[in-house]
């Protein structure tokens, strides 16, 4: 499999950089240009956001292409949005993919060590916990074609809106599954359970094998729930807080 020239990697993240920043459509890349490895793919998300002069702020961990896998990608501070928010139309007839999502803010660095991490470990790193609605979306018209394709449009980072930090004892809560509710204009509300604990270690082991994160950098966790439509939804997870889009589609 021939490694992709960094050559080729600039054309394929300038694709992914005028798609994003003129909300475009970004068709699939041509051969020359086509990330072939996860690898690939997500260094030409990091080229694009480089290209854009958008730092990464953080690590998002949200549901991959296929049933029951997650893949790690960046956050940019342009995409986060305080709740309530009423938010644009989608760029893409795609649309948005709405899920509950936990956001965390790190008091003490995430290093990349050699042990993985345990929930104490990343419990006592976090200095705020937010309730978040992930809206994924991708660039691609008819979806991203495969893994590495997915990986380049920012593993289809959309808009996360999170709420207020959650309160003071929260982290003795977090290791308990948590009751949740996420209810939707356009569809019936979900309610279940968030393993806020064990997805914070799944997110904290994909930013050890990222490289590590520093203080003040952000966690999100993706896909805690059903993906909704999008539309207009509100969700609760008690001992963590609520969240809320007033608007997610023009009417």
């Amino acid at each position: 499999m021939a490694r992709l020239t960094t050559a080729a990697a600039r054309r394929a993240a300038a694709r992914v950089a005028e798609a994003i920043g003129e909300g475009r459509a970004l068709p699939p890349f041509p051969e020359d240009c086509r990330p072939a490895t996860p690898a690939a793919g997500g260094r030409i998300a990091a080229l694009a956001l480089a290209e854009l002069d958008l730092a990464p702020v953080g690590l998002r961990l949200a549901p991959g292409l296929a049933p029951g896998t997650e893949v790690a990608g960046p956050l940019v501070e342009p995409r986060l949005l305080r709740s309530p928010a009423t938010l644009p139309a989608p760029a893409m007839p795609t649309g948005r993919r709405v899920t509950l999502a936990l956001l965390a803010q790190l008091g003490a660095d995430l290093p990349a060590r050699a042990t993985p991490y345990r929930a104490g470990d990343v419990l006592r790193r976090i200095a705020s916990l937010h309730a978040a609605l992930d809206l994924a979306e991708t660039r691609f018209a008819e979806g991203p074609p495969d893994l590495p394709s997915h990986l380049a449009d920012l593993a289809g980072l959309g808009l996360v809106v999170f709420g207020p930090p959650a309160r003071a004892g929260w982290q003795e809560a977090a290791r308990r599954p948590l009751a949740a509710t996420l209810r939707s204009d356009a569809d019936e509300a979900w309610h279940g359970a968030v393993e806020a604990a064990a997805a914070l270690v799944r997110a904290a082991e994909a930013a050890r094998h990222a490289g590590g994160l520093p203080a003040g950098a952000l966690l999100l966790v993706a896909g805690l729930s059903p993906p909704r439509p999008d539309a207009a939804c509100e969700a609760r997870i008690p001992r963590v807080g609520t969240v809320a889009c007033r608007s997610a589609s023009p009417p």
